[in-house]
């Protein structure tokens, strides 16, 4: 009673905290670029143009429509970030119900605090992009695919639950399409889940039926919205290319002159411009062996061979646990809760290296951040195994405290996690030193601005809402130069608008003073 109690008191207390420490990440840190260039161009405008540009592979479509939604609460930090904001709270109440329907209470409790104390879960919770939201997906659309698939009898699961199982797997593959690396393995999960389990009842095919056809219907649905990018894409294309026989013709003309012309010039497009590009299969699974353990020190510091070693020993033990399972009665509830449980994490972690050996690629590890979702519940699996072999013939009383212990020890290894180097650091070095130098600049004060890179373009409007084009540094009250700048260069800098040979020295040494500097930009203010 007392160690419910316990974990009752300590899981409001770990969720209160983690509320607090999100909501510090969330104003304390300066957005990096990719955060800005979302924001700039898609969340800034509302949510029906964020819906339909797709200029980049790096928009995280799905996650803008959203957020364009909170912008117009009209704080900027809360329009970038506060979809994440919620989504990281919410990961964590799904994570631990996901995780109670399988494991003892204080297993899963430290499952929790195991998945928040990863360093790149950490670092993505709140950021102003998809990571997050996808995860929240990925639980959400688990959690459903649990309720259908330990239900015996199909008719007894509401038609909601369906519906939100749908609409879990389109908004995350809406949000980034590389979500896909989660969403076929879990469905895949489900359809064996069923076979394995037989389909001689009528109630076990009714509900495999039911599932694919979920299944489907959220791929039409995800085959629909991209769709409408496809066609704003294309239409936009062709109406600007002199040698279309389209080329000046109005969008919405276009569209219903010839849809299926822009859907096709869409979709070429947005393949043409993949997010990862394939790399020579020489001597490549050497460096998916380097990738993926580099992925796996991402999640806790300097324990990346050790999380390797978690890997591939949960890959046994779950081939192990399936096959065993498979003959066995589906009267256990708890079981049969488990094998499924088995089941997802062994399609979800072998599928990933298959994939990328046959994509021959390596994508951003971010991408694979829900991989501490994996990670946390295979911690949680093998830890209560070998408990149970441990201390199976401990009294409860015994076994209660000793899970207390065990909570206590994932909470100082979370601390402790958080307390890493790197973990609480800004994530862009030059976007939160042009922040430092705005705030030294009195902007208000001032009506001529000029922008000499991108990041300071994309922070002055983030920051005091001033949506600046000018380049041109003659005339400008306010001048923010790179102190790269300063001397000629030997090669391109992607973000600069000037380098050293396009300033016009004399007219700051004449007009301008320069008033602040710090480790790499220098302020000029017109005197």
């Amino acid at each position: 009673m007392r160690s419910n109690k316990f974990r009752k008191y300590a899981g409001v207390i770990l969720f209160v905290l983690m509320a607090l420490y999100y909501g510090w990440r969330m104003f304390a840190l300066t957005p990096w670029y990719d955060e800005l260039y979302t924001y700039y161009c898609f969340i800034s405008r509302g949510p029906l143009y964020a819906a339909v540009h797709w200029p980049l592979p790096n928009n995280h479509v799905g996650y803008s429509v959203l957020s364009a939604c909170l912008d117009f609460f009209g704080n900027p930090y809360i329009g970038l970030r506060g979809i994440s904001y919620l989504c990281a709270l919410a990961n964590l109440y799904l994570l631990y119900r996901i995780a109670d329907r399988y494991l003892k209470k204080g297993t899963a409790f430290a499952v929790v605090i195991l998945y928040a104390s990863m360093n790149l879960v950490n670092q993505q919770a709140v950021q102003g992009r998809g990571y997050t939201l996808g995860i929240t997906c990925f639980l959400l659309a688990w959690y459903c695919m649990a309720l259908i698939c330990e239900c015996e009898s199909g008719e007894m699961v509401p038609k909601r639950i369906y519906v939100c199982y749908i609409g879990a797997l389109v908004l995350g593959l809406y949000a980034i399409s590389s979500n896909v690396y989660w969403v076929v393995p879990l469905c895949l999960a489900g359809g064996c889940y069923f076979l394995l389990k037989g389909i001689r009842k009528r109630a076990h095919a009714k509900s495999l039926i039911r599932l694919i056809l979920a299944s489907a219907t959220a791929a039409l649905g995800t085959v629909f919205l991209y769709t409408t990018i496809w066609v704003a894409i294309g239409s936009n294309l062709l109406v600007k290319d002199e040698t279309s026989p389209y080329y000046g013709m109005g969008h919405v003309k276009m569209i219903l002159s010839a849809p299926f012309a822009a859907i096709g010039r869409g979709a070429e497009y947005m393949l043409a411009t993949p997010y990862i590009q394939s790399e020579e299969r020489t001597g490549f699974i050497g460096r998916l062996g380097e990738y993926f353990k580099i992925l796996s020190g991402s999640y806790y510091n300097s324990l990346g061979t050790a999380v390797i070693i978690v890997w591939l020993a949960g890959i046994i033990f779950l081939v192990f646990r399936v096959w065993k399972g498979r003959r066995t009665e589906s009267g256990d509830s708890r079981l049969a809760g488990n094998s499924l449980l088995y089941l997802i994490l062994l399609m979800e972690i072998l599928f990933v290296p298959v994939c990328l050996l046959i994509q021959c690629k390596r994508p951003y590890y971010r991408v694979f951040t829900y991989g501490g979702v994996l990670l946390s519940l295979l911690l949680g699996v093998l830890l209560e195994a070998v408990g149970d072999v441990l201390f199976c013939k401990l009294s409860d009383k015994k076994q209660g405290y000793i899970g207390i212990a065990g909570i206590l020890f994932a909470v100082i290894f979370g601390v402790k996690c958080l307390g890493f180097s790197g973990y609480n650091e800004q994530y862009g070095t030059r976007e939160h030193e042009i922040a430092d130098v705005l705030a030294h600049a009195e902007v208000a004060k001032w009506d001529n601005y000029c922008v000499t890179d991108c990041n300071q373009e994309y922070l002055l409007y983030f920051l005091y809402g001033i949506r600046c084009e000018n380049r041109e540094i003659e005339g400008s009250d306010m001048v923010i130069l790179d102190k790269r700048m300063l001397a000629p260069l030997d090669e391109m800098v992607w973000e600069f608008y000037h380098y050293y040979e396009t300033i016009p020295w004399e007219y700051i040494e004449q007009n301008m003073s320069q008033v602040y500097e710090n480790e790499d930009y220098v302020l000029y203010l017109k005197i």
